[in-house]
């Protein structure tokens, strides 16, 4: 009888289980959904409803972290006189009674001349160095002027008198011709006295940038030009110092005449340097003339507590708040914030206080649709939009609600019987198809194991039979006339006959294992004497083959308890798989080591070695690694996975040590008795 193809069987299961299961479910499932679909609407109608009212609160937050930050900046400001330093911060101002405008905080990159009233070190001109102009100056004795202002330098302890001779010292030095020494000292100007004025107008830090530069250029040294130029520019964004526009315009030409070919660095900080000169342009203006932001109108909301205005700033210069309100004190405090960057500060602070359960998608985009915030859980394609009030920036808020999951909706009050009969379809559709493969393919894989199992078995029986039956040939049909001849063919039999009773017993131990039916008998045994015979057996078996066997142990080897036809069968499987992975080596080491509670046994070849993702798989039953398929060694995948169930019968253990193409040790542990 023809057996069916395990092909055909599987498709006759999946289309008999499409038939009984999955079409019903589809249908009933189908009449589910419908009803599911009309609580959903119900469900996005509320939802809509609470967006709504979300927007409205979110945007009434907004308002009140506005009155919140302005009489937190206004009273620390005024009180310390402490700069805070907050990244949304422009422009913070007080201004009294009297109309006196007095500048706070800021993030200008210069200041108009009436606001600078707050200077740092100033360096005027001593009184007390005429000695040294004259000899720089009107002698032109450079090496006496420098020394002079060296002397100064070591010996005053006016820091002005200090600063003023280094950058005399380093002028001198650069007329002498020693521009490593001037740049040594302009070094140490920038690094130390950022902050000082020369001649209460010129930042020392850019001075001294400036200088080194030239220096820089004439010397040809663009490397440390390149890098110079970077610091230069980072000191002029972001100034340590208050100068005027004049100084700030001076630098800024200078640098941009003297810097040859900037790198993509450079463009960055001057393309920076740009937009924060028009910025500081705009600020400069609003504190001149706030008129010119008041005059918008109805665009603007009164805080009742302090009695403060906010006005939107919508310029191509920026997107900005103007807040202004009278303190308690009576002072006018005004002040400029960056709304993008004051936004992203608060919106987590927002979301928490009006979301808790993190339910709400949250976007935030300008006008020209940029992404200005995100706080998205679950991405979705579609939000509510709802315009920012007239007392903000048009920007648009989009809000969108999570929708419960899995969980979330099987137990939400409301959902009906329709969710719980979908489900329930849908689970035993899956789970009964998953199981239904799932089962298929077991049965196909074990099948498939099998067969690989029988053909790698007959191939290794066969070719000890075909050996032993082309030698009884040749000596039945007397084709071997020597008696020496005869013996060697005798021998030969007698060692295939040997290793086919050894395969034979492999596939019997094997089925005793796998059924767990095998019995083994201990009693005492001399492992050495045991495996001194059997090596001797295996020398004469590959002695044709070149393998020279070597074998060391120590004067004493104890006693264990073993059964031994189990643990020959362990020595012939060790080393019938030396001998199969040896490739190109015909060598084999077996060790035996005595330890204080166990007996080592080690077999060492030099052969192709096995791969680190198969030295776990190979003790599994039927598995061969991919290199022994493609170099055509032939093996049953059994050899190992009796080793591995013997040593764990007898207490003891396998281990493997291996290096792919230097070789394999597999050692056998075990426990023994002293006698």
């Amino acid at each position: 009888m023809k057996s069916k193809k395990s092909g055909s069987q599987r498709q006759k299961t999946v289309l008999y289980y499409t038939l009984a299961v999955i079409l019903p479910g589809i249908l009933l499932g189908y009449l589910a959904y419908r009803g599911i679909r009309n609580d959903q609407a119900l469900r996005e109608k509320e939802s809509r409803k609470k967006l709504e009212m979300n927007s409205q609160a979110f945007f009434t937050e907004i308002d009140s972290s506005f009155v919140q930050f302005l009489n937190e900046q206004a009273t620390d400001s005024l009180l310390s006189g402490f700069k805070k330093g907050d990244p949304s911060m422009l422009v913070l101002f007080a201004k009294d009674s009297s109309g006196s405008k007095k500048l706070l905080t800021h993030q200008l990159l210069y200041l108009p001349a009436e606001l600078l009233d707050v200077k740092p070190v100033q360096i005027s001109q001593p009184t007390n160095i005429n000695e040294g102009q004259r000899l720089e100056f009107i002698e032109h004795r450079f090496s006496e002027a420098l020394q002079f202002y060296q002397d100064k330098i070591l010996k005053t302890t006016n820091q002005a008198e200090k600063i003023l001779a280094l950058v005399t010292s380093a002028r001198l030095y650069n007329k002498m011709g020693q521009p490593n020494l001037a740049e040594n000292l302009y070094n140490e100007i920038r690094n130390n006295y950022p902050v000082s004025l020369l001649n209460e107008k010129i930042p020392l830090g850019l001075m001294a940038g400036l200088e080194i530069l030239k220096i820089n250029k004439d010397a040809g040294e663009m490397e440390k030009m390149r890098n110079n130029s970077r610091q230069c520019l980072e000191l002029l964004l972001h100034p340590p110092c208050e100068y005027d526009k004049n100084q700030f315009d001076l630098f800024y030409q200078s640098f941009k005449e003297i810097i040859p070919n900037p790198d993509s660095v450079v463009d960055s900080l001057f393309a920076e340097l740009d937009t924060q000169k028009t910025r500081t342009n705009y600020l400069i203006q609003i504190l001149s003339s706030p008129d010119m932001i008041k005059s918008n109108g109805n665009n603007h909301f009164v805080g009742s507590k302090i009695g403060m205005s906010a006005i939107p700033i919508n310029s191509n210069e920026m997107v900005a708040m103007y807040l202004f309100g009278d303190t308690n004190n009576g002072i006018q405090t005004g002040m400029v914030i960056d709304f993008p960057v004051f936004l992203k500060s608060i919106s987590e602070k927002l979301i928490k206080k009006l979301d808790p359960n993190s339910s709400i998608n949250v976007k935030i985009e300008d006008n020209n649709k940029r992404l200005i915030f995100s706080k998205v859980i679950k991405e979705e394609t579609s939000y509510l939009s709802f315009s920012f009030p007239e007392n903000l920036p048009q920007w648009k808020l989009l809000l969108w609600e999570n929708k419960p999951g899995f969980l979330a909706s099987l137990l939400k009050e409301g959902s009906g019987i329709y969710l719980y009969i979908f489900i329930l379809i849908a689970l035993l559709m899956v789970l009964g198809f998953v199981f239904t493969i799932y089962t298929l393919n077991g049965e196909l894989r074990l099948n498939k194991l099998k067969s690989e199992f029988i053909s790698n078995v007959s191939h290794e029986l066969k070719s000890p039979l075909t050996s032993i039956r082309m030698m009884t040939e040749m000596l039945h049909h007397k084709r071997v006339q020597t008696e020496e001849r005869k013996s060697e063919y005798y021998s030969a039999m007698l060692a295939e006959s040997e290793h086919l009773s050894h395969l034979i017993d492999n596939i019997l131990d094997f089925s005793k294992i796998d059924e767990n039916r095998s019995k083994y008998d201990f009693t005492d045994l001399d492992i050495n004497e045991l495996l001194q015979k059997f090596i001797e057996s295996t020398r004469e078996r590959t002695h044709e083959s070149g393998f020279d066997i070597r074998y060391s142990c120590p004067d004493r080897v104890p006693i264990i308890r073993a059964d031994k036809n189990a643990i020959l069968q362990v020595f012939y499987n060790l080393a019938d798989n030396a001998i199969k992975f040896s490739g190109t080596s015909r060598q084999i080491d077996i060790n035996l080591f005595s330890k204080e509670d166990e007996l080592l046994l080690c077999v060492k070849d030099y052969g192709i070695g096995i791969s680190d993702k198969n030295q776990e798989k190979i003790f599994d039953r039927f598995y061969r690694g991919d290199e022994p398929q493609r170099m055509g060694i032939m093996g049953s995948g059994i050899g190992l996975t009796i080793v591995k169930k013997i040593m764990e019968a007898h207490k003891g253990q396998l281990t493997l040590e291996s290096i792919p193409g230097e070789g394999s040790t597999f050692c056998i542990h075990f426990p023994f008795i002293k006698k």
